[in-house]
């Protein structure tokens, strides 16, 4: 079983990699990351560490990361392509686990370039600035900001997955964290548990928060697992 499922896996990501869509997302967040962090490193008004410029564009970064696992699952439904993954790989826990494996490496990759480049594009716009710029080792929160950035693609592959279309998964989570999020954190503090409000916990800890960055993600895990199960349900009873 493990054994055919690292293959599926295998074939899951050699197939993301065959995607015009796919690289264009991942080069897309890393264009991003570039473009936004450069802007905000360079401007007097903004802040003078690189760590700082770059958590400040991870909210912007999250678009590339949901269409990344959007598309991961939905364009087997725009091109029909699923029904050939289900003679290959009959399995219907095998497909969703392969391809959640496959989304994530891929994921991993672009959270880390898009987050390293941009501190690099942070430093080289701060030394233009002759802004001093301080090394302290590994900032974990940029670790953290990278976990974020994977998990919350991954809603969106959950949302595909269930919806079983690019455009309406796109919709609902983009609608669900760039829009729904701002508008409820304004007017409830229950917003804390909306999933991208629990993941920036990771990489913005707030000492007044109820959450810790613990319990923000097993938050944040909850929407994945909660929806996930359902989309695998769904999967599992359904025509391809």
């Amino acid at each position: 079983m493990i054994r055919f499922c690292a293959r599926a896996t295998a074939a899951e990501l050699t197939k993301l990699f065959g995607l015009p869509a796919v690289l264009a997302a991942v080069l897309g967040t890393i264009g991003a990351a570039v473009a936004i962090t450069g802007a905000l490193a360079a401007s007097p008004a903004g802040v003078n560490e690189p760590v700082a410029v770059v958590l400040q564009a991870v909210p912007y970064l999250q678009a590339g990361t949901i269409s990344l696992g959007v598309l991961a699952v939905g364009t087997e439904y725009a091109d029909g392509q699923i029904h050939t993954t289900l003679r290959c790989v009959p399995d219907r826990l095998a497909v969703p686990a392969a391809k959640t494996l496959a989304y994530l490496a891929w994921a991993t990759v672009t959270a880390v370039a898009a987050l390293g480049i941009g501190l690099l594009t942070a430093r080289v716009a701060l030394a233009a600035r002759n802004v001093p710029v301080v090394t302290d080792g590994l900032p974990w929160n940029v670790v953290g900001a990278a976990v974020h950035l994977a998990l919350i693609g991954l809603l969106g592959l959950t949302f595909a997955a269930l919806l079983r279309a690019v455009v309406s998964a796109l919709v609902v989570t983009l609608s669900l964290v760039l829009v729904v999020s701002p508008v409820l954190d304004a007017v409830t503090p229950h917003a804390r548990y909306l999933p991208d409000r629990a993941g920036d916990l990771l990489y913005r800890p707030d000492p007044a928060q109820v959450l810790t960055p613990a319990t923000g993600l097993l938050v944040l895990l909850g929407w994945v697992v909660v929806i996930g199960t359902g989309a695998v349900a769904a999967f599992r009873r359904r025509d391809a």
